[in-house]
């Protein structure tokens, strides 16, 4: 079940009411009735070169400053993806043309699911690393810090993501459907540097989805 405070914090809320809590029951209703979600996971050795500027990816360099320092101490890894489904975004659409009052409510629930179902697919690979004493780190997405957006070509080819479960990139680097995710996950065997909280790693400390530390 979606925490109703991660729903709230993608609508930029603090509060509710009975008005909100109504229309983010439709909400959900209409979400988990159009989602049809999948994922793809594949393990890849990985490399940090020194001085921190490049991340070796099975084979592959690709300089990002940001995730060298977020990968480091890795050496193994998955790559990542999952969707929604195509029905989610024909979802928001149906709404911006009936009732666009609505459409942030869709887009927020929608924006959870996306996160809630990928932190659920990713629940095997916590099983993967504490079998063998490691831990798994937060996951890092192209277009956060210098890890520039068009590595979704990689991760896109990579994993196949457009023939397996048919997600799409523009040529803009967006991907088709809209509730998809693509990430690397480290693996590391030092517990101090893999935060629960996917947002320590973050920079951005004035950001409204930021969780606050547990």
């Amino acid at each position: 079940m979606v925490n109703q405070n991660e729903i709230l914090r993608y609508l930029g809320a603090s509060t509710t009411n009975d008005t909100l809590d109504a229309l983010i029951s439709r909400a959900r209703e209409a979400v988990e009735k159009a989602m049809r979600p999948r994922h793809l996971v594949q393990h890849i050795s990985l490399q940090v070169d020194a001085p921190l500027e490049t991340v070796i990816l099975a084979g592959t360099p690709l300089p990002s400053r940001d995730l060298a320092q977020h990968l480091q101490g890795c050496q193994e890894g998955f790559l990542f993806a999952c969707t929604l489904g195509p029905d989610i975004d024909a979802l928001v659409k149906r709404y911006t043309l009936t009732e666009p009052a609505m459409l942030p409510v869709i887009q927020a629930v929608a924006a959870a699911y996306t996160e809630s179902y990928a932190d659920e697919a990713q629940r095997p690979l916590e099983g993967y690393a504490q079998e063998r004493g490691l831990y798994l780190r937060p996951r890092y997405s192209p277009g956060y810090g210098d890890f520039a957006l068009h590595y979704q070509r990689f991760l896109f080819d990579a994993l196949e993501i457009s023939k397996r479960i048919g997600v799409t990139l523009t040529e803009d680097f967006i991907m088709i459907p809209f509730k998809s995710v693509t990430a690397v996950i480290g693996l590391s065997s030092d517990p101090s540097l893999c935060h629960i909280n996917k947002c320590m790693t973050c920079t951005a400390k004035n950001c409204p989805f930021r969780k606050e530390a547990e």
